[in-house]
């Protein structure tokens, strides 16, 4: 394990952040841009627990710049806290997008 250091958290209850799909393409959009080592994650529910930030059914995004929660809190509400990680092993388990949003039908039923 290496040392923990400080991140800014956007902590809100699930789906607030990834309901519709926007938070998937802004981390994707930003990994491309900036490469796939950008301090910047999606934490499910069970990655919630498994960092032991929370035992209620919420979701997160972690990021090293401020800057970028202050906008997402912003876009999606929620509330921000620093908390203290492990890098290694928030590149080691928090590397997967947020879920996809749901496809909805947008066929005409006559």
């Amino acid at each position: 394990m290496s040392e923990k250091k400080p991140f800014y958290v956007l902590i809100a209850p699930i789906g607030q952040l990834c309901g519709n799909g926007q938070l998937r393409e802004t981390i994707s959009e930003r990994r491309n841009r900036k490469g796939v080592d950008v301090p910047f994650w999606y934490l499910s529910p069970d990655l919630i627990k498994r960092f032991n930030i929370s035992k209620t059914d919420v979701e997160a995004v972690v990021a090293q710049e401020q800057t970028a929660i202050n906008w997402l809190q912003l876009r999606f509400g929620g509330d921000i806290s620093i908390i203290e990680f492990d890098l290694d092993q928030l590149k080691s388990e928090a590397m997967d997008l947020p879920p996809a949003a749901p496809v909805k039908d947008i066929s005409s039923s006559q």
